[in-house]
């Protein structure tokens, strides 16, 4: 063979050869290229699904939360009257019209769209026949014993109800005001402790004492708990 021949020989076998070459690195390329395509596919993929199972265990973490609330407050209101007037409910503990002659504390709880107040209803109720012979007092303050303090409530007579029977046979004074701080902060230590009592007066004048007993500290207490339990967020 000459040697023109063998170069030409050469020659087409290298251009073989790299033409051979180029189409198996192209070939890897195309490959490798839609490996990393599919690489990347499914790690945006798994991404998504792991943010969809976030978010799905975040609303139902947040659903047993609402229901705890409306659970809560079931529970709370369990023993209670609910009254709606002008949009407005009214937690009240049921209290007899004419109880034992005394001084009694009968908080109770309104609350619409999510504004709740604690209300302070202080009733004074006497019967002709009563050996105390207390009568009318036309208080002014009331003294709230509970958990080693005293908390004296100044009364605006102003805002005094006053009731009596056609035949006199009975006779009521009652206040209803929103709870200061004040107020509340006596309102939780009675429910925070075993015994309490109150004394209705007139400075200057007449007053009655009233021991409180464990159901009215009970009831003071789950009111205290309903108030809590209506006002958080």
């Amino acid at each position: 063979m000459k040697k023109s021949q063998i170069i030409l020989a050469a020659v087409i076998l290298y251009l073989l050869i790299m033409v051979m070459g180029g189409a198996a690195y192209y070939a890897y390329s195309v490959q490798h290229d839609a490996r990393q395509a599919r690489i990347e596919q499914e790690a945006q993929d798994e991404a998504a699904e792991h943010k969809a199972v976030q978010e799905k265990a975040a609303e139902q973490e947040k659903k047993p939360e609402e229901e705890s609330k409306e659970q809560r407050t079931s529970k709370r209101a369990g023993s209670m009257e609910v009254e709606t007037r002008g949009g407005v409910d009214y937690y009240k503990h049921p209290w007899p019209v004419k109880p034992p002659s005394g001084v009694y504390l009968r908080p109770f709880v309104a609350e619409r769209n999510g504004v709740c107040v604690f209300k302070s209803d202080i009733y004074y109720f006497y019967e002709i026949t009563d050996p105390a012979q207390t009568a009318w007092i036309f208080g002014d303050r009331l003294a709230i014993h509970a958990g080693g303090q005293t908390t004296t409530l100044e009364l605006d007579p102003s805002k005094l109800h006053k009731h009596m029977a056609s035949d006199a046979s009975w006779l009521a004074e009652n206040y209803v005001m929103n709870a200061d701080k004040k107020t509340l902060a006596a309102y939780r230590r009675i429910a925070k402790s075993d015994s309490a009592y109150i004394v209705y007066y007139k400075v200057g004048g007449k007053e009655r004492r009233h021991d409180l007993s464990a159901q009215e500290i009970k009831r003071i207490r789950e009111m205290v708990e309903l108030y809590d339990t209506l006002s958080q967020p």
